[in-house]
């Protein structure tokens, strides 16, 4: 597998993360007794985190292919 192909791959998990706080899975999760609060409040960490991973890996992705002459 090429380089970009698992640059992509990357990219689509961090996609797939940072789209875990959808009100679904936050409703979800947020109803369960006892640790349904902190549950819901860790969805939000994992979406963050999501987030930045998909804007480093689509950098990385960019400067792979960017060629100067």
């Amino acid at each position: 597998m090429s380089k970009n192909t698992k640059l992509l791959h990357c990219i689509l998990g961090s996609i797939i993360l940072s789209l875990i706080s959808m009100p679904v899975f936050y409703d979800a999760v947020h109803y369960i007794p006892v640790v349904g609060f902190y549950l819901s409040q860790s969805l939000y960490f994992i979406s963050a985190i999501g987030v930045i991973s998909t804007i480093y890996f689509a950098i990385v992705l960019i400067k792979e292919n960017l060629s100067f002459k």
